[in-house]
């Protein structure tokens, strides 16, 4: 089952003040990082399966243009983050009218009732949840998902070619130095030291998979998507996005996709 979604939402975001470092470094920094966060987003909602009229939850939204579009397809959506200054920003320039919800919480311990929410997505989060806090985070979201309700969640895929390349230059200084800023599986899991901006540890699919089911979640499916890179430059988009259509037609290179899908229903 998969959501219908309203045109995607095309923003005007002043330039002028703070931004969002995602807003900032990828949706307004060029048409290729703008397609790639996007296209996370859209693979989420979609495959979410909800209908117009469902109360989605959104973890961790951040900037929260997945809720804008969400509502926009007919949703009711609660977004929640750590991120106090990301949801300021949203709810004033995304969001005026209230046509979504935001709360700031933390997503081990939902501030919500037992199955409040029909779906529940969640786009490139989990690599910034605690490790130590992943089985609680899961037990959460299946305890405010109503049974039968679905979900859509993508994170880095750490078998992907960019993930193994971050984890080598946080052993050799040389590498890193070459590479475009971002984010390196370099935190330790020390709860004294952790901050969700600095905390990046991609989970596999199937380590995903199995922590869902165990939650009470049932798996429908896992896939892998993304090839473009993020130093492309506009003028080979074009050209990026034929190749990696063919790429994730392929079953032997789509595992190295950069962003894992997984999906499913609540038992």
């Amino acid at each position: 089952m998969m959501t219908a979604l309203a045109t995607e939402p095309v923003l005007e975001v002043p330039r002028d003040g703070e931004l969002p470092y995602l807003v900032e470094h990828w949706y307004l920094a060029s048409r290729t990082r703008r397609y790639m966060i996007v296209r996370r987003i859209r693979e989420v909602l979609e495959r979410s399966g909800f209908r117009p009229g469902a109360r989605v939850l959104d973890l961790g939204p951040g900037w929260s243009y997945g809720p804008l579009w969400a509502s926009q397809s007919g949703a009711k959506v609660t977004g929640v983050d750590l991120g106090l200054d990301q949801l300021l920003w949203a709810q004033r320039a995304l969001n005026p009218a209230r046509a979504f919800s935001l709360v700031q919480a933390n997503a081990k311990a939902l501030p919500f009732r037992d199955q409040s929410f029909d779906a529940i997505v969640s786009a490139e989060m989990m690599e910034h949840v605690f490790r130590p806090d992943r089985p609680q985070v899961l037990r959460e979201a299946a305890r405010v998902l109503r049974p039968g309700g679905s979900f859509a969640i993508s994170t880095p895929n750490p078998h992907s070619p960019i993930e193994r390349v971050k984890a080598l230059a946080v052993r050799w200084p040389a590498l890193r130095r070459r590479l475009p800023s971002g984010c390196f599986p370099e935190a330790a899991d020390d709860a004294a030291e952790y901050h969700p901006y600095r905390y990046h540890h991609p989970i596999s699919g199937a380590d995903l998979a199995r922590g869902l089911e165990a939650a009470g979640f049932a798996v429908a499916g896992v896939r892998h998507f993304l090839f473009v890179a993020k130093t492309l430059p506009d003028s080979l988009l074009g050209v990026a996005r034929a190749a990696e259509r063919f790429a994730e037609a392929l079953p032997l290179v789509r595992g190295l996709g950069a962003t894992t899908l997984v999906w499913g229903t609540k038992r």
